[in-house]
């Protein structure tokens, strides 16, 4: 706005003065970005000063008579992750994020990025580049700043084939040459510090973490070739994902991804693989057949050869079949146009996103490993950061830290996003060592992280609130929530695009208007890339099939004050619908609960209260008896207290269940073991966190048990170690210690007795030698007693298909040879089972058996008969509510955890306090309604044991000694909510009482 006459305006300046003090004071106050508009110039710390690595290329580009100097944000092989030797555009312009464009030309510098990258740049960039947000494209720009008969220098093997077709065809009669410079000049302008190419092995995954053989998959992709329309000769494979999974071959070139640069030509008669052939070991190369010559024998050629040999394959009678967005124009231009086959996306592509059983498997269990890891770090912030001695980075740190201690963890998949108040705005933003912010009970916290394991990769990301969030942020949060939960349930025809149902995940926000710039998801792969493509809900991406991995991560950001994402990944699964038809759904496979304590619950429908993790069934997993019981209080159950602030701590407070204890509830900062010394910082935490309190474990439990039911809770405190008794050394205490002599590895077999004296989570195989032994005297290396022989139930047979022989250490796994049947104890879903083999109990992976199908035992139950003249026990507690007429209070109970008829039984008069339900008139039915259903179902338990008693016993058909098997076994399979299909009978009446009492 320009300056008026003092003389005739001075009111409009008095009036516009208190606006410009306050704009500039918000200009002042924003010291994290640069201000190029001062003289000098404002450059944060943060800042990268380029003006001598500009004026090096400037003077290439004076050699090769160009105008200006094209530098995309990849490699030669189109990779979302490059290594360091490869990020030229990042050395070039100081901005270090995944996604931008450089252009130079003798005068100017400019950088082109989308919206999550936009706080990012302003932030590393100096006043050298101009950041072109939206509305100017490069190519206009180039006319604009390129006179005409000018040159635009590119390198041909960093530009795809739809990137050089678009810039070829926007210069078109513009007078402006596009042209191919086959030396990069950023490398030459870069010259000796530029980092060298890795060297690293490549080695081939062991048999247990693949879906299918090398071979397998390549006579998939030729019977592909055969079956085409245009009959291709060969496949050319230039992304490198597609390489590593096609040979199931790994290394380390890429940061977080886990691939070696090289390319692949499958023909119909030959493999040709073009990499490092020294970073093959001997096994390796057997492993390849590379001494061979046929069809399914691998020819290793020298890497920069690919180009001449895809040249010289080009001049026969032949066809090559390409993806072209993963086809650079260096191999494009070699090849005649009649004789390729173009597709968006190979063949291998489209293939690997499709995961087989097997692989689903394995990805899953990933992910319950991963959970694992986040919620044990997420447990560990609040207590931390009210003492404040937690900043982002060294957060980064500890969450990848724990990822270590889990099993099969290669790295982390990307780099954690660990940022705090105005940091979570930039989508992107990572901490270094160097620039971080401390955490804050005052403000958000956002955490976007993600592993790689030699089975799977992980993403997964959270948004935490420690003090008292404000009302905006709150309901940017739930609406961020909601958007998640619209779109992770909804049934879709199969075939559709993503982009075509990619608006559910945002209409929540759309609708208060706020939207977000990134996109709503991505594939995910097998120890493969975190971001795997053709999946996800853009345009570009394919159609959605049954057995895609995608992530689901809506979200919000306020510039400069606070961002918000909430990232689940999920299975796509046939949906099960009223009439038939072939329709699709998500599975959520991410285990990690939500912040309660940002959620505002009046924007929430019943349908976003049940969602798993909102609303998490605490009640079902406070049913097993604790550690410290024993079998003489099998009914004692714990309380649970409501008043919980978030996901990751309040929810574990509960009351003891002896009678003898005090009242005083049991809070998760009195519960994990302490040294003597102050907090633990990252670095000392990690050395004992692992080993965790039986308590801690309990909370762990208790978060993960909504997803994954009673089965997954047992599998997963295997997972973690078992609880020990009472008495014992607790694994945090100064008494076990690693440096001292360790003791023996718990058996695998208890007696009778001993089985009765564990607690009912710990029954069950251990393979731990963390745990330190009640007994003393035993060194770590003395000679095992022999366990006595296992007497219990069996729960099913499995055969080998895998021979598998244990490390000389391990003394729990079980030695497999093909063909073996074993006996089988416990399958938890983590995939660790036990089981009897030659008559030693050991453990064992399920990857590498068949399970056998089951011979009948007997017939079955008959089912209980209803009541003739009395209605059943209504099934949900929806139902419940509208025969006592609360239906009002739906809501709010489903909110807080009571979700069943299991979870309502548990009501207490604490409980309606805590849910703020004070009309006397409603607490009196519910309680009556809560204490009928429990007294109903004592006595429906003792009836039931009562009639079975009496039957004969049934004989069985296999020659293992069969017993019944426990609800804690590994083995149990039955429905949570198996009691609610019991008749009601006599309460009915009562329960119909209720209502009436309660009638105007």
């Amino acid at each position: 706005m320009a300056w008026a006459h003092w003389g005739c305006c001075l009111w409009l300046v008095l009036l516009c003065a208190p606006a410009w003090s306050r704009s500039n004071a918000v200009n002042l106050q924003r010291t994290d970005v640069r201000n190029c508009s001062t003289n000098p110039p404002f450059l944060p710390v943060t800042a990268v000063n380029t003006t001598a690595r500009i004026t090096a290329l400037r003077q290439q580009l004076q050699a090769q008579n160009l105008s200006a100097y094209i530098i995309p944000d990849t490699d030669a092989h189109m990779s979302e992750y490059i290594g360091r030797q490869d990020a030229r555009r990042a050395w070039i312009t100081g901005f270090t994020g995944t996604a931008g464009t450089a252009v130079v030309t003798m005068g100017k510098a400019a950088l082109w990025t989308d919206s999550r990258y936009w706080t990012q740049a302003e932030r590393q960039m100096d006043c050298n580049w101009d950041l072109h947000k939206e509305g100017n494209t490069i190519v206009s720009w180039l006319l604009n700043e390129i006179p005409a008969g000018g040159r635009v220098g590119f390198d041909p093997f960093l530009f795809s084939i739809d990137s050089w077709k678009s810039y070829d065809s926007a210069l078109q009669g513009s007078d402006r040459q596009l042209m191919s410079i086959p030396v990069n000049l950023v490398d030459l302008a870069w010259g000796s510090e530029r980092p060298p190419v890795p060297s690293q092995p490549i080695y081939a995954l062991q048999e247990a973490f693949i879906g299918s053989t090398w071979q397998e998959k390549v006579a998939d992709i030729r019977n592909q070739m055969r079956t085409h329309s245009k009959a291709p000769t060969a496949v050319l494979l230039s992304a490198l994902d597609e390489t590593a999974w096609l040979f199931n071959l790994r290394s380390s070139d890429i940061p977080y991804n886990p691939f070696f640069y090289s390319y692949t030509l499958l023909t119909d008669t030959s493999i040709r693989l073009f990499a490092n052939s020294s970073r093959f070991s001997p096994e390796t190369l057997q492993y390849l057949n590379s001494s061979c010559t046929g069809p399914m024998c691998v020819q290793l050629e020298d890497y920069n050869q690919v180009r001449d040999r895809v040249q010289a394959y080009a001049q026969g009678d032949v066809k090559i079949w390409i993806g072209t967005s993963y086809t650079t124009y260096g191999l494009y231009e070699v090849i005649p146009k009649e004789k390729l086959v173009e597709d968006t996306y190979s063949p291998v592509m489209v293939t690997k996103a499709v995961k087989n059983s097997k692989e689903q498997a394995l990805l899953k269990a990933t992910h319950v490993r991963d959970a694992v890891a986040v919620i044990r770090y997420l447990v560990w912030l609040e207590k931390n950061v009210p003492q404040g001695t937690v900043d982002e980075f060294s957060g980064a740190e500890f969450v990848e830290k724990l990822r270590g201690e889990e099993n099969f963890f290669s790295g982390s998949s990307f780099e954690t996003i660990s940022a705090s108040g105005l940091n979570a705005a930039l989508a992107h933003y990572s901490p270094s060592e160097e620039v971080h912010r401390k955490l804050s009970t005052d403000e958000m916290y956002l955490l976007d992280s993600g592993g790689q394991y030699w089975d799977g990769t992980t993403d997964i990301t959270r948004t935490v609130h420690w003090g008292t969030p404000s009302a905006f942020q709150k309901e940017a949060y739930t609406r961020v929530l909601m958007g998640n939960i619209d779109l992770s349930r909804l049934i879709f025809p199969a075939s559709t695009s993503g982009r075509v149902v990619e608006a559910f995940a945002r209409k929540a926000l759309w609708d208060v208007g706020l939207n977000y710039g990134h996109g709503t998801g991505h594939g995910i792969g097998n120890f493969l890339c975190v971001h795997e493509w053709p999946v996800g809900f853009q345009s570009s991406n394919i159609a959605m099939a049954k057995g895609m991995f995608t992530s689901i991560e809506p979200g919000y950001y306020q510039d400069g004050e606070f961002g918000i994402r909430i990232e689940d990944v999920a299975l796509v699964v046939e949906a099960q619908t009223k009439y038939p038809g072939t329709y699709l759904t998500f599975e959520v496979v991410s285990l990690v609960p939500y912040d309660r304590n940002l959620i505002d619950v009046s924007l929430l429908s019943p349908e976003h209260a049940s969602r798993d993790g909102v609303s998490p069934r605490w009640r079902t997993m406070l049913r097993r008896k604790p550690s410290n019981a024993s079998e003489k209080e099998p009914t004692q159950k714990k309380k649970l207290s409501l008043q919980r602030s978030s996901s990751f701590k309040d929810f574990a407070k509960s009351k003891p269940s002896s009678p003898v204890v005090s009242e005083k509830e049991f809070n998760l900062d009195d519960n994990i073991p302490e040294d003597d010394s102050a907090v633990p910082i990252p670095e000392d935490a990690g050395k004992s966190s692992k080993k965790l309190g039986k308590k801690w474990r309990a909370v762990i439990s208790r978060t993960m048990n909504r997803k994954m039911g009673k089965m997954m809770v047992k599998a997963l405190s295997e997972e973690m170690g078992d609880t020990l008794e009472e008495g014992s050394a607790s694994p945090t205490s100064p008494d076990c210690s690693l440096d001292s002599p360790g003791p023996e590895k718990m058996a695998l077999a208890f007696s009778e007795q001993e089985e009765r004296e564990l607690p009912a989570l710990s029954r069950q195989a251990s393979t731990s030698s963390e745990l330190c032994s009640p007994s003393p005297g035993s060194g770590s290396f003395g000679e095992e007693a022999p366990a006595p022989p296992y007497t219990g139930p069996f729960c099913g047979r499995a055969r080998v298909h895998t021979d598998f022989t244990p490390s000389p250490y391990d003394h729990d796994s079980l030695k497999l040879q093909k063909g073996d049947v074993i006996q089988i104890i416990e399958k938890p879903p983590v995939g660790t089972w036990l089981g009897l083999l030659n008559g030693k109990l050991g453990s064992f992976k399920f990857i590498y058996v068949d399970v056998l199908p089951e011979e009948a035992v007997g017939p079955a139950r008959p089912s209980r008969r209803q009541s003739k003249g009395k209605r059943p026990k209504p099934k949900t507690l929806h139902e419940l509510l509208e025969r006592i007429g609360l239906e009002e209070h739906t809501s709010t109970l489903l909110l807080n955890g009571y979700q069943t008829l299991e979870d309502f039984k548990e009501l207490r008069e604490t409980h309606l306090n805590e849910l703020n339900i004070t009309d006397p008139q409603h607490r009196a039915k519910l309680l009556t309604a809560a204490e009928l259903l429990l007294d109903y179902d004592t006595g429906s338990e003792e009836a039931e044991e009562g009639a079975e008693s009496s039957q004969e016993p049934v004989a069985h058909t296999v020659s293992e000694p069969k017993v019944d098997i426990p609800r804690d076994s590994g083995c149990f399979e039955g429905s949570e909510s198996g009691r609610d299909e019991v008749d009601l009978a006599g309460t009915e009446e009562q329960l119909h009482s209720l209502s009436l009492a309660g009638a105007p």
